[in-house]
Parts: C-alpha cells; sequence; structure tokens
C-alpha cells in the first residue's frame, strides 16, 4: 500500500482485514449451502487453482453470463492474432463459465478468487499472468493491489461508469484514485460519457480510450440458432398432423427469468391464449438449480407442458401434441432458444433485477422486448426503442402489446430486422479493444526486457 495516504490506507486496511476473515466463510457456504453446482472446483475461489504451468497468460475476467457473451467474441480473436500467448479465462458463476464450455483447449477455465489477500496470493502465484483483463464494473481492492505489487498490468475493457456511481464515489475523495484508478494500466472506455465521469474522479485522460461497447461485437452461434429454427417446424408439423384446426404455433420464448417473473408470465399466457390459442411459451430460467422450481409451476398451471431435454424425444414418439408450455432446462442453448422463437421477452425485467443484455437475440434479427425493470441496460433499451428495434413495455400493457406483436408478423419482422440494423450500425469495438490491449502488452514486455511478466518476482 505504499504511495497512498493515510486517509486511503486506512479504509483498505479496514477492507482486507474483513475479507481475510470472510473469504474463507463464504467459500464454505457455496460449497455446503448454495445450489450452484461448484462441485469440487469450489476450492478455486480461495486461490486453489490446479498446481501446473499456465505459461505466463493473460488472464481475463468475465464475471457471469452476460459479460462472457459479452467478451466471448474478443477473447476468441485474441487467441488468433497473438496465439504464442496462453489465455485463462475466469468466472465467478456456472452459467458464465458453461459460455466456455464449446471453445475446447482454446483457453482455460478457472473459477475467480474471492477478494481477500490469501485466495489473491495463491491464485497469482500459480498462474502467473502477465496481464489481467476485465469487463467493465469489475474493480476489486485487493486484487489490484496485489497486481501493482507484482507489476502486472491492469487493464478495464467495456468500462463503464454512471453518473449515480460516480457521484458516489465523488463523496470518498481522493479514495478511490488512490486504492483503484492509480493501479489500472488502462481504461478502454464504451463512451465519452464514461471516460468524462472517470477523469472526474482523477483517473488521468493519457490512462483512457473511448471504443464503443465489444458487447456489440457479437459472434452469435448461428448453428444453435438454426437447430432452434429446425426443431420449430418438426414440432409446427407435428401439430399440423395431429392437431390442424390449432393452427401453426406462434413462439415466446421468455429468456432469462427470475423467482417471481414465471408466475408473472403464465399469467400473461393464460390472457394471450384467449385470443392466441395456438400460442407457444418457452420460459428459460437463467440459473439451473431453479429448473425444478419452475418445472413444478407448470405442473399446476394446466397446459400442456415439457422440457428441453424431452423434446425431442416426445417429438419423435406416436400421439405427440406440440406443448403449449417447455421449459427451457438446458445449459448454453440460448440461440437455440431464440430460433425457436417468434418473439423473445428478455426476463430480468418483470421483477427489478434490472435487465438482461437484448443484444444476443437482435443480432440474428430475433424481434425483443423487455419488461419495465432495465437499469442495467436502460441506454442500450432506450437507443433501440428509439430506432424501432426493440419495446419497453410497462408491466400493466405486456398481455396487450405482446397479443398485438404476435398477431402482427408484419410488425415482428420489421423490429427483428431494425434489432439486427442496430448491432451491426454499433460494431468495431472489438477490433479498439484488442488494440489496446496488445499496446500494454508491448509496453510492458517493452519495461521488462522480456515477453515473460516478473509475476513470480
Amino acid at each position: 500500500m505504499s504511495g497512498i495516504s493515510f486517509r486511503a490506507a486506512v479504509p483498505e486496511l479496514l477492507y482486507r482485514a474483513a475479507a481475510s476473515v470472510l473469504a474463507p466463510l463464504a467459500a464454505l457456504f457455496i460449497r455446503f449451502r448454495s445450489k450452484t453446482s461448484y462441485g469440487e472446483r469450489w476450492r478455486e475461489l480461495l486461490g486453489h487453482v490446479p498446481d501446473r504451468d499456465y505459461g505466463n497468460p493473460v488472464w481475463f475476467h468475465t464475471v457471469s453470463v452476460g459479460e462472457s457473451m459479452g467478451a466471448r467474441p474478443l477473447i476468441m480473436e485474441f487467441r488468433k492474432i497473438r496465439p504464442d500467448i496462453p489465455v485463462v479465462v475466469t468466472t465467478t458463476t456456472v452459467t458464465g463459465r458453461a459460455v466456455y464450455d464449446s471453445v475446447g483447449d482454446r483457453v482455460t477455465h478457472l473459477y475467480a478468487p474471492l477478494d481477500s489477500p490469501r485466495a489473491v496470493r495463491r491464485f497469482l502465484e500459480r498462474v502467473q499472468p502477465r496481464l489481467y483483463v476485465t469487463m467493465e464494473t469489475e474493480l476489486w481492492p485487493v486484487l489490484l493491489s496485489e497486481l501493482e505489487k507484482r507489476r502486472i498490468p491492469a487493464v478495464v475493457m467495456n468500462a463503464r461508469l454512471s453518473d449515480r456511481s460516480r457521484d458516489r464515489y465523488l463523496k470518498t475523495g481522493e479514495i478511490f484514485q488512490e486504492v483503484i484508478g492509480s493501479r489500472l494500466s488502462r481504461l478502454v472506455c464504451q463512451t465519452p460519457a464514461d471516460a468524462a465521469n472517470f477523469a472526474k474522479l482523477g483517473i488521468p485522460e493519457a490512462k483512457m480510450a473511448v471504443s464503443g461497447s465489444v458487447k456489440f461485437d457479437i459472434a452469435p452461434d448461428t448453428a444453435a440458432f438454426g437447430k432452434g429454427r429446425e426443431l420449430r417446424k418438426r414440432l409446427c408439423l407435428t401439430v399440423s398432423e395431429k392437431a390442424p384446426a390449432s393452427g401453426e404455433p406462434l413462439f415466446l420464448a421468455v429468456a432469462s427469468t427470475h423467482r417471481g417473473e414465471e408466475l408473472q408470465a403464465l399469467d400473461i399466457f393464460r390472457k394471450l391464449k384467449s385470443t392466441l390459442p395456438s400460442l407457444v411459451m418457452i420460459i428459460i430460467p437463467r440459473h439451473p438449480e431453479r429448473f425444478q422450481e419452475v418445472w413444478d409451476l407448470m405442473e399446476t398451471a394446466g397446459f400442456r407442458h415439457s422440457r428441453r431435454t424431452l423434446l425431442e424425444k416426445e417429438a419423435a414418439a406416436s400421439g405427440f401434441v406440440c406443448p403449449e408450455l417447455i421449459l427451457g432446462d438446458s445449459m448454453n442453448e440460448l440461440y437455440l432458444y431464440f430460433g425457436m422463437a417468434d418473439l423473445v421477452l428478455m426476463g430480468g425485467s418483470l421483477v427489478d433485477i434490472g435487465g438482461h443484455n437484448p443484444l444476443e437475440p437482435a443480432s440474428l434479427g430475433c424481434p425483443v422486448v423487455t419488461g419495465p425493470f432495465i437499469r442495467n441496460f436502460r441506454k442500450i433499451y432506450q437507443e433501440m426503442a428509439a430506432r424501432g428495434a426493440s419495446r419497453v413495455i410497462p408491466a400493466a400493457s405486456l398481455p396487450d402489446d405482446l397479443k398485438e406483436l404476435l398477431g402482427n408478423p408484419g410488425e415482428l419482422q420489421k423490429l427483428g430486422s431494425a434489432g439486427k440494423s442496430f448491432i451491426d450500425a454499433n460494431r468495431g469495438a472489438l477490433r479498439k479493444t484488442l488494440e489496446e490491449i496488445t499496446r500494454v502488452l508491448d509496453e510492458n514486455a517493452s519495461k521488462t526486457g522480456s515477453s515473460r511478466s516478473p509475476a513470480g518476482s
């Protein structure tokens, strides 16, 4: 903690002491009480990663599924342009890890250490990264301090800072700049407004660049999307054979739902079925540990229901009729569900979670709307709505607005096309961010006189 004022050193010491005590307790809680399937890998939260040579990698940290989906194209492109440098990627959630399940041995996945001195030191001693790259607002005091001691540069990509967060940090005086800002090598900000807010906290403009958001540089899983289209066709054929009077189904996907949203979705579904009898709703819970809970709700809802893990088997069976409700109980298949959908309603927006990223379905021209709670993605939704690329729908209007959209194929097509055009017009941040990461890598290699970082010194 050399080089920082007494005013900043005291809260940092208190934070480190608290983290030292709480981190082991948090890890044990996750092991014994959490339903999330870390398995034996829960020990990685305390820095106990496999003891092997990681090749002095670049370390990318992407917290959960949203950040991981946004960063994955950049990480894969980095591996293409710098195949000589290994990559370690960390997440804090199982759903985030699942994003990297299909990349094989091109990256090594680990769970990120909790922000306590022992866990972070243990992780750094074993992994020995040459560069740390994190997404958006993942700024941990202990980690940044330990990186600084080892002369490992820290880069924030897709950096964002709202006016509200800026004002909160300003109340701490110079503490943010001394404990966080001074330890960052580069902030690659989403917008000039984000850069201006960081500058007001004392971060020099020379440390910052503006790239736009890497989340627009999506590499959608077109194969999974196509598989969803084919699965939908098979279900529709089954319906027309078994129940031709009902008409071809309309599919509404409610994606990444949280507790309390499924009941609302089922209530909306009941209202829609009176005028849209062929409607099928797919509910995709955000967290896999809630699959059974949501299935139980479907069991009591009074509609024909099935689940993704049984759907194809049932579709091939004699006498099958397309279900009215489908549980999305599979991992890493969002694009498949988007491929099945006529319309996507993003979860996290019917209760006050803050909304979820609409860019993934929009990237393939899939029409997407949201409920009213969108604080985490407010700017994106506002920009999309202004261009006719999405809609933010008040809770009371959801049944009527969804009925109007689902009953109007021309409007759905217009919404989907506008969404894809919005994504395409905002691409480019990936290239700029890669340039900044490569610059920091080269500068650090020049300072140390080697391509190997002094992480173990």
